[in-house]
């Protein structure tokens, strides 16, 4: 990919962008976007892209339309679409290409995924046999290692035990297949209900006397085999077709006073029957019932669980012991699915042996994955030795990483978890450990040998300088990574709003492919990068030009900056230059030459410049708002122009101030005077016409306090605040102004 075309309209933040980065002489571009402008809708964006998903835009519901594509108007892959956020722990997509050779990985693959699909299999099966559709929350191998007590790493010896249950008198459910509805058995109220208060002491009186009554029958024994326990019988018989091959069973009394041979399921359905309704029509029982019922019918929460027992009341006694229902309900169900559970469990005893092979070339595997982590070492610095602790994981099952962190002083070393750690870490400190993420993602894309497309969106924020100039030159070097044909092998693409690491990037890496971002309130722009270098030394080479009285007028924030640094705020040309930035007695006296002349003594020592030839008396402040009339409205970078609009807004703001407070406060001259003696004029205009004047046009005073500070008080190193300040915003604030000076 020698060009990258973007059009994009409507996603996220961006309503149109249509930008194309020439990759063909230098394969690293950056885009300083200020907040809010672009970069992360941008990133987001091309995230979505390579997860296969659309992107939106949330605040109105404009459908979105975009495309990235190469010089030939074919689609960027999204497989090799890289976006990188230091911040998102969750970015490890692939790792495991780093941790082993392919065939052994796909080994692995292979047999987990049959598993995991014979699971799936049986856990949705499960589900629907419990009363739930597709869509439902409900977790069956969650609910089923819960119910049983046992943790996830027992799940395929929890599928045995149940299995080996199947047919165990001891544990039959008394229900059928199609009445295992698990949120009416299992409600979570009425088994509250059922374990504290008037209600547990029902069910205690209940089996007391259903006990009473299974002593007295001849063919039940209480915790052997009652009439539920004979009913599964009745239904394994008859479903195998016992009777009809003319066998019969005989039923002994347990005192030995007699027998009865049963020749069919009807005879033995007819028997359980006279049993069951002997135990349950007893006045005794049938009075417990009642009031076991009529407690969870006054409940509006439990009053379906009420018409469950209604039906079926010989429920009752099972909830004595909830836990050793629900066992029993699992048990009932599983018997609909006991081959399919059976082949799963023949499947994981294989699978064990082969995985058993699998680990032990794992271990012994020699990989990047060492390379990845010696290269953060070198590179950043964090107060911690990582160690891999989960290698053979990551390497087979594609698991998330997990690392060792062990600090170390001169009395011993310690070994803390990740939520520790990163609690102990500054900002800076946690965003190196981040960047791990970076350089995993990075190796995993040299080792499948082809070009990728990397995204990396404020890698650099909050690092220290130390990591910060780390990463530069880190990406310095994935520039120079290079495919099997001899190709680069990355595309990348650097967004930030920290101007210094634009700059730097700009400079040292990215040459002739900078581009400041911003918005001319239709669409997206990005114009050719400026001011990757010292600001004022490229005004400094304006300065001689005829017609460019606008670098002139910009120049004198800094200049003052300078004679404030070096001399002091006491000094005279300081001051003077001060009252070009605010209204003062002799502003509107001051000329071109004695700015010249200024500039010469403290900025164009070595090279004295001469722009005031020939129009040396020339006010300044008639050039300032000369200059300030020129600009239009058309959102553009220029540092000057906003420069220029602030000056102006200010010089009008204050003016206009002065005026009114003179001429309608009694003693406004005096107050006027004062506040010119002292320091931070501008504010205590604002707060004097607040308090004498605070008329319709206090909105506008306030916000040229709130934007012109920042602006004009800047320096060669920090002017991050102008560029982030829209250009239309100040154009509408210096109209506004225009309009009430008249």
């Amino acid at each position: 990919m020698n060009e990258l075309n973007m059009n994009l309209t409507n996603c996220y933040g961006i309503q149109n962008m249509d930008f194309s980065v020439d990759y063909s002489n230098n394969n690293v571009a950056v885009i300083y976007a200020p907040n809010g402008t672009m970069k992360s809708s941008l990133a987001k964006t091309l995230r979505d892209v390579h997860d296969g998903k659309e992107p939106e835009e949330k605040i109105f519901g404009r459908p979105s339309n975009y495309k990235f594509s190469d010089e030939n108007g074919d689609d960027i892959d999204a497989e090799r679409i890289m976006v990188i956020n230091p911040f998102d722990e969750n970015v490890f997509e692939g790792q495991g290409l780093l941790m082993a050779n392919e065939s052994l990985r796909k080994k692995f693959i292979s047999i987990h995924k049959s598993i995991d699909d014979k699971k799936n299999d049986l856990y949705s099966g499960l589900k629907n046999c419990f009363g739930f559709g597709a869509r439902s929350g409900f977790d069956a191998r969650n609910a089923m290692l819960t119910d049983w007590g046992v943790g996830e790493n027992e799940e395929f010896e929890c599928i045995e035990t149940i299995i080996s249950c199947i047919g165990d008198a001891g544990m039959s459910c008394p229900l059928k297949v199609e009445q295992l509805k698990y949120d009416d058995l299992f409600n979570e109220k009425a088994i509250q209900m059922i374990v504290t208060g008037d209600t547990a002491k029902f069910l205690e009186d209940y089996e007391k006397q259903y006990n009473e009554i299974i002593e007295k029958s001849p063919y039940m024994q209480r915790g052997i085999i009652d009439y539920n326990n004979y009913g599964a019988i009745s239904t394994s018989l008859g479903s195998n077709g016992f009777f009809e091959a003319n066998n019969k069973i005989t039923l002994t009394a347990k005192d030995g006073s007699g027998s009865v041979e049963v020749h069919s399921s009807e005879e033995l359905e007819n028997i359980i029957k006279a049993e069951k309704e002997r135990v349950l029509n007893t006045d005794s029982v049938k009075k417990l019932f009642e009031k076991i019922n009529k407690a969870f019918s006054k409940n509006k929460d439990t009053q379906a669980f009420a018409a469950l027992l209604q039906a079926n009341p010989n429920l009752v006694i099972e909830y004595k012991n909830v836990e050793l229902f629900k066992k029993k309900v699992w048990i009932k169900a599983f018997e609909e699915f006991q081959a399919d559970a059976k082949i799963l469990l023949d499947e994981v005893k294989k699978a064990q042996r082969e995985l058993a092979k699998l680990n032990e070339a794992a271990k012994k595997e020699k990989t990047d994955w060492d390379n990845a982590l010696e290269l953060f070492k070198q590179r950043f610095y964090v107060p911690f030795d990582i160690e891999a602790a989960n290698q053979e994981d990551v390497i087979l099952k594609e698991a998330m990483p997990s690392f060792k962190y062990i600090f170390k002083d001169e009395l011993g070393s310690s070994e803390v978890t990740k939520e520790n750690m990163l609690s102990v870490l500054s900002t800076g400190e946690r965003r190196a450990y981040y960047i791990l993420n970076m350089i995993f993602q990075v190796l995993v894309a040299q080792k499948n040998g082809r070009e990728s497309f990397l995204v990396l969106d404020d890698v650099s924020e909050s690092f220290d300088y130390r990591n910060k100039y780390a990463i530069i030159e880190y990406i310095k070097d994935i520039a120079e990574i290079r495919t099997s044909n001899g190709e680069k092998g990355f595309k990348i693409l650097i967004l930030t709003h920290n101007f210094d690491f634009y700059r730097t990037i700009a400079s040292r890496i990215s040459k002739g492919n900078s581009f400041i971002a911003y918005f001319n309130g239709e669409k997206i722009c990005l114009d050719k990068g400026k001011y990757t270098r010292n600001l004022f030394g490229y005004y400094k080479t304006k300065l001689n030009i005829p017609g460019n009285d606008n670098i002139i007028v910009a120049s004198i924030p800094f200049v003052r900056n300078l004679i404030e640094y070096t001399e002091g705020v006491d000094n005279p040309d300081y001051l003077l230059l001060t009252s070009v930035l605010h209204s003062k007695d002799d502003t509107d006296s001051i000329t071109l030459k004695q700015i010249e002349d200024i500039f010469n003594n403290y900025w164009c020592t070595t090279a004295n410049v001469t722009f005031s030839s020939g129009r040396e008396n020339e006010k300044i402040i008639d050039i300032l708002f000369a200059e300030a009339d020129k600009i239009s409205d058309v959102e553009k970078i220029e540092i000057e122009n906003k420069l220029i609009l602030a000056m102006a807004l200010r010089q009008k703001a204050e003016r206009y101030m002065k005026d009114k407070i003179i001429c309608d406060v009694p003693n406004g001259e005096e107050i006027i005077s004062d506040i010119c003696l002292q320091s931070n004029q501008s504010g205590k205009l604002i707060s004097a016409y607040k308090k004498y004047i605070n008329d319709s046009n206090m909105d506008l005073m306030e916000i040229v306090a709130m934007i012109t500070p920042e602006n004009i008080h800047l320096n060669s190193f920090m002017f991050e605040p102008i560029l982030d300040m829209s250009l239309r915003h100040l154009y509408a604030a210096y109209q506004r102004i225009i309009c009430i000076c008249k």
